[in-house]
This record gives C-alpha cells, sequence and structure tokens, in this order.
C-alpha cells in the first residue's frame, strides 16, 4: 500500500465539502441525501496518522458548517466521528475487504450525523417529526443509500490520496 500524501487528502476532502454544500440542496429528497463531505472524509483520511486524520476530519466538518446554513457543529462532529471511525477501520483491514468496509463506514458515519442533527434540532426548540418516524424515514434510508453509492465509488475514491511507493521505499 502506498502513502498518502495530507496535502492530497485535504483537497479531496475540502471538494468533498464544499461540492456537498453546492450540490447537496439539490439532491435532497425528503430526509435523504448523499453526504459528500463523509465520503471524502473516510476514504481520505485512512492511511494518513491518527491525529492527521482525526484532525482533517474535524476541520472538513468545520469548513462545511461555515459554508452550509445548518447548525454549527453537527458537521464538524460528523467529519470527526468519520475520521475517526476510517483510521480504525483501516487499522484492521485486509486489502480485499477494504471497499466493503469503507462502505459500512460511512453508513454509520451518516447515521451518526443524521442523529446528532436530529438532536440539534430538538435542542434549538425547532419542531422535530417523531423519532421513530424519523429513524425510519430519514436515518436509515440515508445511511443505507450512502452506505451504497460509498460502495460503488470506493474503489476509485480509495486510490485518490494515494501515493505510489517507490522501489527502494520502506512501508511505513
Amino acid at each position: 500500500m502506498g502513502s498518502t500524501s495530507i496535502a492530497r487528502a485535504a483537497i479531496v476532502v475540502a471538494l468533498a465539502a464544499v461540492l456537498e454544500v453546492i450540490l447537496g440542496p439539490y439532491l435532497v429528497l425528503g430526509w435523504i441525501s448523499p453526504k459528500f463531505m463523509i465520503f471524502g472524509v473516510v476514504f481520505a483520511v485512512p492511511a494518513l496518522r491518527n491525529l492527521q486524520a482525526v484532525m482533517l476530519g474535524f476541520f472538513a466538518g468545520i469548513l462545511f458548517d461555515a459554508l452550509s446554513g445548518g447548525f454549527f457543529g453537527v458537521g464538524s462532529l460528523a467529519g470527526l466521528v468519520a475520521a475517526t471511525l476510517a483510521v480504525r477501520a483501516n487499522a484492521a483491514l485486509r486489502k480485499g475487504a477494504r471497499r466493503f468496509v469503507m462502505a459500512q463506514v460511512v453508513a454509520v458515519s451518516v447515521a451518526v450525523y443524521d442523529l446528532v442533527d436530529y438532536a440539534a434540532m430538538g435542542l434549538a426548540g425547532l419542531q422535530t417529526p417523531s423519532f421513530g418516524g424519523y429513524l425510519v424515514g430519514g436515518v436509515l434510508p440515508d445511511a443505507l443509500l450512502n452506505g451504497v453509492l460509498a460502495y460503488l465509488v470506493g474503489g476509485f475514491l480509495l486510490r485518490i490520496g494515494r501515493t505510489r511507493r517507490r522501489g527502494w521505499e520502506p512501508d511505513r
């Protein structure tokens, strides 16, 4: 496995956050939408060092929060959770299962994002749907959709941030 450039990973994550802010409002179906920022974090940070990955996920969420009109902090927590899960999952993987496990990490991260967003709406005093209805009609389909999308494009996304290892360099 080649190493990952922190600069490439940062560019991928920033582009994913901006892409979600620009295209996200046009791709919403009820409570369901693709979460590009989470895709970018999960597939760009696994080969980074733990602190680099977590900081990159957190700052991707801050960028998303700053550019979107949602509750500030929900995106940062989602980016932090996605980066942490991606790094931990990558540490325990065989190469053949990488795309499938990372798709599961995306699905879990999206579910966490949706639940934190629901809690933020309730804490802000906004009208929220019933929790059961939101869970069945929003969180589960959103996590399933994003998990399937991540699986379908995961092979391509796993190659984006990698640099090729030269023959004389040792594994890190």
